[in-house]
């Protein structure tokens, strides 16, 4: 290949593919005829509400909708999200200013790194995590610290574990509660330690709260921004996908200090066009009915835990109890890494899971199960696992 056929170097350097061998084998298995029972998706299974889609329908043929939109939102989208934060979580925002659309909350989570980051600031990321946190850092030029998140400190970062050389030079720590891949949600006392941390320091706080709403426990339901101070250093990244299982629509926000949000616009501003309006308008539609599709979907994720810890405990595995999400680590058994016990899982039993070394090195010895299938899917999981030996 031609050297000027080459990708960046920052392409070059990504780490090899990890879940290649496991799409292979997915692929192999189904060759043979064997049918496959997915537990390593983080894509609900459950449908978007209908109410949704026929605003959707309705909003996309209104000629008003369909012309470029506004780069951080419409006008309406925002105020809807201003009062969604209030109503939910008590906190106050200016719609005009600490507000912004987003393509998702993984684009914007990769647009923030890129506004905010470069070659001499290092970004602390918590491991296991979600992998884009650390990718797209180090396509800012930045450099990576990886915060060890343990169960036994309930996947909450021991601050005092970060080197004081470390700490002067980080510009921003990412943090993701209700956790993917473990669950888990910190406490508003580890939150507040957190804030106080990053306001010593003066380090950026990137929320991803993601599964903000999926908390089996409403007193675990919060924003970063009840803990006071976190208005002076923080943004918080929300999501559609998993609240209105709205995976592929593509819609999310961010909120908070008015510097950093104005920062992830002007990056925006060069980089994309927007949110399709009408989207944006079925999403605020979905606001409108927020508590009562939570709720729901609370109840339908805690059925399946409830069933999939059952099944757990009758072959034998231990796993960590999830506060929040829909995912659930479990632990290898003795002698397996993850990739061997999730290759082992799919050979023997035709069962799917994702390796908990794909989040982070302090995610070796687990797999992860997600909870997007249903009920009858994880009885036939008892059998299929009745397969191997723990």
């Amino acid at each position: 290949m031609s050297s000027k056929l080459k990708p960046a170097k920052r392409i070059l350097d990504l780490p090899p593919y990890l879940f290649k061998d496991i799409d292979d084998k997915k692929d192999a298995l189904a060759e043979r005829g064997i049918s496959l029972l997915n537990f390593g998706v983080g894509d609900p299974d459950i449908p978007t509400p209908d109410f949704i889609v026929e605003e959707l329908c309705s909003q996309s043929r209104l000629n008003n909708r369909q012309k470029y939109p506004a780069y951080n939102g419409a006008a309406d989208f925002r105020r809807a999200v201003a009062d969604y934060m209030y109503n939910r979580f008590g906190v106050k925002f200016d719609p005009a200013s600490e507000i912004t659309s987003l393509i998702g909350s993984k684009e914007g989570l990769a647009h923030f790194s890129w506004a905010f980051l470069e070659e001499g600031d290092v970004a602390l990321i918590p491991d296991p995590g979600f992998p884009m946190y650390a990718s797209t850092a180090k396509f800012s030029g930045a450099e990576v610290f990886y915060m060890p998140l343990l169960a036994e400190n309930n996947f909450v970062p021991v601050l005092s574990e970060i080197p004081e050389e470390i700490a002067q030079k980080s510009k921003l720590m990412v943090l993701n509660y209700p956790h993917n891949p473990s669950g888990a949600v910190a406490t508003r006392e580890q939150l507040k330690e957190i804030v106080e941390w990053c306001l010593k320091y003066q380090v950026i706080l990137v929320a991803d709260a993601a599964y903000a709403e999926i908390v089996f426990d409403k007193e675990d339901r919060m924003s970063i921004f009840n803990v006071p101070g976190a208005e002076k250093i923080a943004i918080e990244f929300h999501s559609f996908s998993k609240t209105f299982n709205m995976t592929g629509w593509r819609l999310g926000f961010a909120v908070g200090n008015q510097d950093l949000v104005d920062g992830l616009v002007q990056m925006k501003l060069n980089v994309d066009s927007g949110v399709f309006d009408a989207i944006q308008y079925a999403g605020i539609k979905g606001l409108e009915k927020l508590p009562e599709v939570a709720d729901e979907q609370v109840k339908t994720y805690r059925e399946r835990l409830e069933a999939l810890k059952a099944v757990l405990k009758k072959v034998g595995l231990e796993y960590f109890e999830p506060a929040g999400s829909f995912f659930v680590l479990v632990k290898c058994p003795e002698g397996r890494t993850s990739m061997e016990f999730t290759m082992e899982l799919m050979d023997k039993c035709g069962v799917v899971t994702t390796p908990g070394s794909g989040f982070g090195a302090s995610g070796e010895g687990y797999v992860r199960f997600a909870l997007t299938r249903d009920l009858s899917a994880i009885k036939d999981l008892e059998q299929r696992l009745a397969q191997i030996k723990i």
